[in-house]
């Protein structure tokens, strides 16, 4: 077959550590047409260093994007996106890796499908700092699935975001379609596959094609509040479009709804926000004593506190849940 121009595209930000061995992965896909862009988010130690002599020496057609200022992840990835030319695209942090054969298997896939699929994704393996194999994959660790979804799946995201991004492959024609990453959010991948699974097909590889290294600095384990109101903002964003089917909005609602919850218990900034917007798309008595006491200034402490009169208990420590509502 003829292998079409697949773009790669590496983002950095204070991976020194890990970033030649994500690129050293991507050289060894061994893949007959790539080119890879590299963005590095204006890193504080000596990544650009490092990027610049591993490019010298490679014969890849390649591009340095370095960002005087940091940018975050959503318009880093638009800048790259901008210069990228591939009929394809697949976006690795640079504190993961790739497994040999990722893109040859996922252009083959793609390519023998119709244009109506516009992403494949695999499963990933999960690795500690030290590069140690974790118990369990990506996916599981997620949601449990009898078989992975495939097709239209834009239900199936809405109940949990469990596509490992590292292990996907994109026709570039779907970001021409929806659109490029909403800036305006905290982290990028939730919301652009939600709006790339309103207009395509999702298909499902069962050959696991990546690691995700699990690490203390990641957005999961030290921004999980900044997550929690990112999506919220999505959850928001998607009802106020008026573009879901009325199944489909209420399960967006539902989420909406648990993740107000957990935004509360965790006084995040938006916290406020999230639970009248909550109130308004799925209203709930527990939603509506969470409103009343944060007009009043109360906390999730206060609130804590009531429920375990109610009960005739002592209050517990607080456990946030995302099935809390």
């Amino acid at each position: 077959m003829q292998y079409p121009l697949v773009s790669a595209i590496v983002l950095n930000y204070n991976h020194a550590r890990f970033v030649i061995d994500c690129l050293d992965t991507v050289k060894a896909q061994d893949y007959p047409n790539l080119e890879i862009i590299v963005n590095d988010d204006a890193s504080k130690d000596d990544s650009v260093a490092l990027i610049e002599a591993w490019l010298a020496k490679t014969n890849i057609p390649h591009q340095f994007i370095k960002n005087k200022t940091n940018q975050g992840v959503c318009r880093s990835l638009n800048n790259t996106l901008k210069i990228a030319r591939g009929k394809y695209v697949s976006g690795i942090a640079a504190d993961d890796v790739w497994l040999p054969g990722k893109l040859r298997t996922q252009v083959e896939m793609l390519e023998k499908l119709p244009d109506r699929v516009g992403v494949v994704y695999s499963d990933a393996l999960q690795m500690d700092e030290n590069g140690k194999l974790l118990p369990g994959k990506f996916i599981e660790t997620h949601r449990k699935f009898d078989a992975m979804p495939t097709g239209n799946i834009h239900k199936a995201l809405w109940e949990d975001n469990f596509i490992p991004a590292m292990a996907t492959l994109t026709r570039r024609e779907c970001f021409d379609r929806v659109g490029l990453y909403d800036e305006s959010l905290f982290y990028e991948d939730w919301d652009m596959w939600l709006r790339i699974s309103r207009c395509y097909d999702y298909a499902y590889s069962d050959q696991v094609s990546a690691k995700y290294r699990l690490v203390g600095t990641s957005m999961v384990r030290s921004q999980w509040p900044r997550m929690v109101d990112a999506m919220c903002q999505i959850c928001i964003k998607h009802l106020k479009s008026e573009q879901l089917d009325s199944e489909t909005r209420r399960t967006a609602a539902d989420k909406l709804r648990s993740l107000a919850a957990i935004s509360f218990e965790l006084k995040t900034v938006r916290h406020k926000r999230s639970l009248f917007q909550a109130m308004k798309y799925r209203p709930s008595l527990g939603i509506l004593i969470r409103c009343l006491l944060v007009s009043c200034g109360i906390g999730s402490d206060g609130f804590e506190r009531m429920r375990a009169m109610v009960r005739g208990k002592r209050p517990a420590a607080v456990q946030p849940s995302i099935e809390q509502t």
